[in-house]
């Protein structure tokens, strides 16, 4: 779409490189102009997000600020920033996952008064559910509904938690394998330091609960996405005894290496 920056002789640290690269980033575009490359300009935004790893965290919130705050006179291009922002920053396909960057995103968007009462809602509830759902908080209450009824996370006592997030996906058959029959998973749900909670986004078919791993409390729940940060299934949160979020929206893999 345009030349990216280029840092000088001058900024000798790779930190001070990206800084340079991350404020000048959009000085070649005109933000009020129409962007009618949909996928180059999502492109451009990841190349865009690819620098913040690098950069001072102060400089990638206000370069952030700044050219949302540039895009919000023109409703059409804001709608296509928050789109790719959405996709770069929280999305299951991020290349930088970051509630911090993108909660300033979704707040203007939300607060906009350029865009529709629908648009401002959409990410409106995404600013109140990421804030739910920050690392060392205690996750929202969730019903989930067992085989024996229905159960509150909030009245489950254990040292951690792996809340494992499924459904009836290819994806969600092969990880619950993987992670019922992982010697370190097993091994430190014996030795009462861990509590497996398998949920089930939605309505399981019938038989579903009876056929789920014995040491495991596993159930269903139609309100995750509504109160639960969950951005891909299937998922693991790691919560601690207190149910504060130790991390969230790891996978199985993930998992598995750290208890090995």
């Amino acid at each position: 779409m345009f030349k990216y920056p280029v840092a000088p002789d001058t900024c000798s640290t790779l930190e001070s490189r990206c800084n340079h690269i991350v404020v000048n980033f959009w000085n070649e575009f005109d933000i009020a102009h129409p962007i009618k490359d949909d996928a180059m300009f999502e492109k451009t935004f990841r190349d865009y997000v690819n620098f913040f790893k690098f950069a001072h965290r102060n400089i990638v919130l206000s370069s952030v600020r700044n050219f949302v705050y540039k895009a919000r006179a023109n409703s059409t291009n804001l709608l296509k920033v928050g789109a790719a922002a959405e996709a770069a920053l929280y999305g299951p396909n991020a290349e930088f996952w970051s509630d911090e960057l993108y909660v300033e995103v979704a707040k203007a968007m939300a607060e906009s008064s350029h865009l529709k009462a629908a648009d401002r809602n959409y990410y409106k509830h995404q600013v109140e559910v990421i804030n739910k759902n920050l690392e060392g908080h205690e996750i929202p209450s969730l019903d989930i509904q067992t085989s024996s009824g229905k159960i509150k996370i909030n009245d489950i006592e254990a040292e951690s938690f792996l809340l494992f997030f499924t459904d009836e996906g290819a994806g969600s058959i092969i990880d619950r394998t993987r992670l019922s029959t992982d010697v370190g998973v097993n091994r430190l749900i014996e030795q009462g330091g861990l509590k497996v909670i398998q949920i089930y986004v939605g309505k399981p078919a019938a038989g579903w609960l009876e056929s789920q791993p014995e040491t495991w409390i596993n159930g269903s729940c139609d309100q995750v996405m509504d109160l639960v940060d969950v951005r891909a299934i299937p998922g693991c949160f790691i919560l601690n005894k207190d149910r504060q979020i130790v991390t969230k929206n790891v996978t199985v893999e993930e998992v598995k290496a750290a208890v090995n």
